[in-house]
């Protein structure tokens, strides 16, 4: 770990990361067994997804507090409201809405970790650690999603919901204890006396997203990217069932999700004597590859299963840079709102892609799908290849 204070923020997300996990899969499985209702499944998704859209509303926020007490608050409130539902759940209430209205609210406070994070992380690192501590915090991100994702099932079996929701409480009170001890003297922002409208400081982040050709890229290939995950959501469960069941399934969601962390991890070490712009080209160059290469493969499962997984190695390694190149851009003083509103944007194609590709389904061939991901990367890769803005990117200094 590069410091000490970043040892904390690190090992604090592990843990809240670990405990966001553990209870939204513990209330989609309570809302099932309460309702036993796919709708009332569909709506506590929705709920958990849709706070995402929201975040923009908090970015000034964010530039104009302290980062850290924000983290401790925002860490706190999910903890309050995880304390809420071990009532409810105790209590045996059995009005699903309320449920759904707190998992929203607690999810609302788990995306705002995000963007305060990174706008938190340029003030404990060096700029030219920016991209090192982005590998670890995607790490703490991703690594614990993925292994408490699948711990989860087996944890609710063993303990029962209640249970699991008292254990991920006691992560959240370990995550704002970590929080609170992190040391750090943040520079006091500079305001005018008179307040722009409060819809101008809303749309700064966009304004500013939109103005500068590097964030322009980066965000509408990260929008258009979530667009076809979102569809990816939907027909990888197809490619299970092209396979042979549900197990095929399980198998090529632990292929993503190994994929990207070794991206992230042994592929960026690797690549460490590179510069950022070689490995983050190198990175798009190989998911476009090998998503082809699952066309050609795709009546071999474990030729597949292998190809695919390669995809998504290369996919690891380009989320390393993507972060530290918007925190580097853009200053202390408007970073808060510039991550809220690449959030925002970046959150509204998902479902959206869900619901396109759902309808889609039946209509695309599998393999259609997977050659129209390919090209879509293939352009992504060119275009950052072409991108006048993204040829100066090693003038930022991140490595």
């Amino acid at each position: 770990m590069i410091n000490t204070n970043f040892r904390k923020l690190v090992l604090g997300r592990a843990v809240g990361n670990a405990g966001d996990s553990i209870y939204m899969i513990a209330m989609n499985w309570f809302i099932l067994q309460l309702t036993n209702s796919a709708l009332w499944i569909g709506i506590m998704n929705v709920a958990i997804v849709l706070p995402g859209v929201l975040l923009f509303l908090f970015g000034d926020s964010i530039d104009r507090h302290s980062k850290r007490r924000l983290l401790v608050a925002v860490e706190f409130s999910q903890l309050v409201i995880v304390v809420m539902l071990i009532g409810l759940v105790a209590l045996h209430i059995k009005l699903p809405g309320i449920y759904v209205g707190l998992v929203f609210v607690a999810a609302l406070f788990g995306s705002l970790a995000y963007p305060i994070q990174d706008a938190l992380v340029p003030l404990l690192v060096e700029q030219d650690q920016l991209v090192q501590a982005q590998a670890d915090m995607s790490i703490a991100y991703k690594g614990t999603d993925y292994v408490f994702n699948a711990l989860s099932g087996f944890l609710i079996s063993l303990c029962s919901v209640l249970g699991v929701l008292i254990m991920d409480a006691v992560t959240f009170v370990v995550t704002v204890v970590t929080f609170r001890r992190i040391k750090l003297a943040e520079p006091r922002q500079q305001h005018p006396r008179e307040k722009a409208s409060y819809l101008n400081q809303l749309l700064v982040g966009f304004k500013i997203i939109s103005t500068d050709p590097l964030l322009r890229l980066l965000t509408f290939a990260s929008v258009v990217m979530n667009f076809f995950f979102g569809g990816l959501n939907t027909y990888v469960v197809l490619f299970g069932r092209h396979f042979g069941g549900s197990i095929y399934y399980g198998i090529l969601e632990s292929m993503s999700a190994v994929g990207i962390l070794l991206g992230m991890t042994v592929v960026y070490r690797q690549l460490k004597k590179l510069t950022v712009r070689q490995s983050y080209l190198i990175g798009n160059f190989g998911r476009a590859l090998f998503m082809i290469l699952t066309v050609v493969s795709y009546n071999q499962f474990w030729l597949f299963a292998i190809i695919y997984l390669l995809s998504f190695v290369f996919q690891g390694l380009t989320q390393v840079f993507e972060t530290p190149m918007i925190q580097a851009t853009v200053g202390s003083d408007q970073l808060g709102k510039v991550m809220t509103c690449f959030y925002t944007l970046v959150s509204v194609t998902l479902p959206l892609g869900s619901l396109a590709f759902s309808f889609l389904a039946d209509r695309f061939d599998l393999r259609l799908f997977l050659l129209l991901f390919a090209l879509f990367y293939a352009g992504i890769f060119l275009l950052f290849l072409a991108s006048h803005a993204f040829k100066k990117v090693d003038e930022l200094q991140l490595s």
